[in-house]
C-alpha cells in the first residue's frame, strides 16, 4: 500500500459492526429421535399417532428490484455475474442503469433533485460526495457489518462529516503517462522530468513516425483528468489551496500553475503530439493504439497496462513504465481511492440492499471480483490477498518519491470533471482562452457554493 494513503489525512475511528440479519434464513430439520425410552402401556398408541415437528421453511424468495445508476465504463461483466448469481440466491434482481461517462454527474444530481435516483448510485470518492448534499440524499451506512473489513483508505475515501455513504469494492490507484519502455529505448529516450523534456521526447518521435501521445480529446471526463493530475503543482504553488478552495477562499484562476497547464495541454495538442483529429479519439481505442505501438505514451490509470497486455500479448506491456504528468510545472503523483456505491435515502428496498452488499463482500464472491478486475490495483478489503503493483505503479512512484498528492476530485469540493474537460476542449479548437477556462470553472463552483448553502 502506498504510505501516503496514510499520512494525507486523518484516518476515521472504524464503527463497530454490527449484524443487521443481512444473511438469508435457512437451517436443518428437526425430526424426532429414534434414540428415545419404550412407551408406557396406553402410550403407543397415541405416540404412532404423533405428528413430527415440522422443518422450518426456507425463506421466501424476494421479487423486489434494485436499481443502480453507474457510468457506462464502471459496469464490468464480472459485476452482471455477480449480480445474476445474487438473483439466483435471494430472487432479487439487478438492473443496472448505464449513463455516458461525459453525463453521468449531471443526470445523477438531476435524478436526485426530481426523486428519481436509483436506489444504488456509483460515484466518485471522497470530498467530492459533498457535492451530493449526502446528509440530505445518502443511507448512513456506518453500522453496516461489512465496514469492519474494509482497509482505511477505503473508509476515509466514503466518508463525509464523520459518517459513511459509500460501500467500496475499488482500489487506490492513481493516474500518470503510461510509456512504451522499447520505443523509447530504441530512440535514445528516458522518462521526462519536465515539460521541456518532455517536449524534445515527442519530436524525436513524431520524427521517426510515431505519434507521440495517445490522447481520447473526445471524452470531456478523459480531458478533465490532465487538469487532475496536477494537483500536486497546485499544491506546491500554495500549500493551503484545498483548503482554501473548499472553503470558497480562492480560485483556480489564482493559480499560475493552473493557467501554465492548460497553456502546455494545448502546446501538445497544437504541434500535433497527440496525433491527427485527436478530438474524435476514443477511451476504448486506446489499448489498441498503444498495443499496436503507433503511440508511445498514455494518460490512464497505473494498472492500464495489464489490460493492454492481455489484449496484445507481443507488445510486453508489462514491462512498461510512469512518469508523473509534466504540465503546469507538475512534478507530483496523484491517486485517490476510486469509486464507491451510495444508497439512494428515499429507496424501498433497503434490506434487499443490505443482503447485495453482504453477498458483494463475501470472500468467495470478493475474490471472484477482483480476480476478474485486473485494472484495479490494492483491494479495498484488507482480508483480500494484494495483488503485486504493476511496473507502472513502481517506476512513478519510485520517479515521485515524497511528491504525492490525493486528486482534486478527493480533494477538493464541487470538482466537476466534465465540465473541464469541455471546457478545455473549447480552449483546443480556440473559443477560449486559458484563462477563459479557469474563470468558467470558477464561476460554475461559486454557484455550487450558493444551491449548497
Amino acid at each position: 500500500m502506498n504510505k501516503r494513503l496514510h499520512q494525507t489525512t486523518s484516518i476515521i475511528m472504524l464503527i463497530p459492526a454490527l449484524l443487521l440479519g443481512a444473511c438469508s434464513g435457512g437451517g436443518g430439520g428437526n425430526g424426532t429421535s429414534n434414540n428415545t425410552a419404550p412407551p408406557a402401556d396406553n402410550s403407543a398408541a397415541a405416540n404412532k399417532n404423533a405428528t413430527a415437528p415440522a422443518a422450518p421453511k426456507p425463506e421466501p424468495k424476494s421479487d423486489a428490484t434494485i436499481t443502480v445508476g453507474a457510468s457506462q465504463n464502471w459496469i464490468k461483466d464480472v459485476d452482471r455475474k455477480l449480480a445474476e448469481e445474487f438473483t439466483k440466491e435471494s430472487g432479487i434482481k439487478i438492473d443496472f442503469q448505464v449513463n455516458p461517462d461525459d453525463q453521468y454527474k449531471n443526470v445523477m444530481k438531476t435524478k436526485l433533485a426530481t426523486g428519481e435516483a436509483p436506489d444504488i448510485m456509483y460515484l466518485n470518492s471522497g470530498i467530492t460526495l459533498s457535492d451530493y448534499q449526502p446528509e440530505k440524499n445518502f443511507l448512513d451506512l456506518t453500522k453496516e457489518p461489512w465496514v469492519a473489513k474494509q482497509r482505511d483508505w477505503a473508509i476515509q475515501g466514503s466518508t463525509v462529516d464523520g459518517k459513511i455513504y459509500g460501500f467500496n469494492t475499488w482500489s487506490a490507484d492513481g493516474w500518470a503517462m503510461l510509456y512504451n519502455t522499447k520505443l523509447f529505448a530504441d530512440n535514445g529516450l528516458t522518462a521526462p522530468k519536465s515539460f521541456d523534456e518532455l517536449l524534445k521526447v515527442c519530436d524525436v518521435l513524431l520524427k521517426k513516425g510515431i505519434t507521440p501521445i495517445y490522447d481520447n480529446t473526445k471524452d470531456t471526463w478523459h480531458v478533465g483528468q490532465w487538469f487532475a493530475s496536477m494537483s500536486y503543482a497546485f499544491q506546491q504553488e500554495d500549500p493551503g489551496i484545498f483548503k482554501k478552495l473548499n472553503e470558497n477562499q480562492a480560485k483556480f484562476s489564482d493559480l499560475k500553475s493552473a493557467k501554465q497547464g492548460l497553456v502546455d495541454y494545448k502546446t501538445l495538442y497544437d504541434k500535433g503530439y497527440f496525433g491527427k483529429n485527436s478530438l474524435s479519439n476514443e477511451w476504448t481505442r486506446g489499448y489498441d493504439a498503444m498495443g499496436s505501438q503507433k503511440y508511445a505514451m498514455i494518460l490512464v490509470y497505473t494498472t492500464y497496462q495489464n489490460e493492454v497486455a492481455a489484449k496484445f500479448p507481443e507488445s510486453n506491456a508489462k514491462d512498461w513504465k510512469m512518469f508523473p504528468v509534466p504540465i503546469g510545472g507538475n512534478t507530483g503523483f496523484t491517486y485517490g481511492p476510486g469509486i464507491v456505491r451510495v444508497v439512494n435515502k428515499g429507496t424501498k428496498h433497503v434490506p434487499e440492499i443490505q443482503k447485495y452488499y453482504e453477498f458483494l463482500s463475501r470472500e468467495k464472491n470478493l475474490k471472484s471480483f477482483y480476480e476478474a478486475r485486473t485494472d484495479l490495483g490494492e483491494m479495498s478489503f484488507k482480508d483480500m490477498e494484494v495483488r503485486p503493483p504493476s511496473n507502472a505503479y513502481k517506476s512513478v512512484t519510485e520517479m515521485a518519491g515524497q511528491s504525492q498528492s490525493l486528486s482534486l476530485t478527493n480533494t477538493t469540493k464541487f470538482i466537476d470533471g466534465d465540465l473541464m474537460g469541455k471546457l478545455m476542449q473549447d480552449m483546443l479548437i480556440g473559443q477560449l482562452k486559458p484563462e477563459q477556462v479557469l474563470q468558467k470553472f470558477d464561476e460554475s463552483r461559486i454557484k455550487s457554493f450558493t444551491v449548497a448553502k
